[in-house]
């Protein structure tokens, strides 16, 4: 398990790329984070920098600013998007420091190939990006692909669900049965 000081250190030098982020994490000085996917957790405060240091003493003194906890199967979905992945989250707290956190992370991609330049070369760190972002890319695309066969398999294949039309038709046919039957009574009781 990583300790939660050196996810601090890798993500303030990943924000040390941009200034704006740590502007607007400042906001947040002295506040928790703690991120659990069991059996691995990481508790990070907010410096008054707007950088990252481990949150563990301040934890253990009190209850953190926000939690978010990933179950293990969510596991695959982090690497869809952030929008899948916090829709698995159970979160409690604070939910606008959450939310700055995530847009102070919108530049990390970009952090991260800056990152990776300096060992490995421009070209590499490129290549390397694009690779990640073919990646994800082809995730969404088999996940829209199955989500689209599925759909179809359920309306035409298997004729599990049935089309609006269909069941339009049906309850204009039971209204319509419904009134039929009303005038037959009213029928009967005026023959009786």
């Amino acid at each position: 398990m990583l300790p939660s000081s050196f996810i601090a250190r890798a993500l303030t030098r990943l924000l040390s790329h941009d200034p704006a982020a740590r502007e607007l994490l400042k906001t947040h000085s002295g506040e928790t984070l703690v991120l659990r996917m069991p059996p691995l957790s990481a508790a990070l405060e907010i410096t008054a920098a707007g950088d990252f240091e481990s949150g563990e003493s301040a934890v253990r003194e009190g209850k953190p600013t926000v939690s978010v906890e990933f179950p293990l199967s969510a596991l695959p979905l982090i690497a869809q998007g952030e929008t899948v992945a916090i829709r698995a989250a159970t979160i409690s707290g604070q939910a606008g420091l959450l939310q700055d956190v995530s847009k102070a992370f919108k530049s990390l991609p970009l952090a991260a190939e800056a990152e990776l330049e300096r060992f490995v070369g421009p070209i590499f760190a490129n290549e390397a990006t694009k690779l990640f972002t073919a990646l994800k890319a082809f995730g969404e695309n088999a996940q829209n692909s199955l989500h689209e066969a599925s759909k179809r398999y359920v309306h035409d294949e298997a004729k599990l669900v049935a089309e609006r039309e269909d069941v339009a038709k049906f309850a204009a046919d039971v209204q319509r049965l419904r009134i039929d039957l009303q005038r037959l009574k009213e029928r009967v009781a005026k023959l009786a």
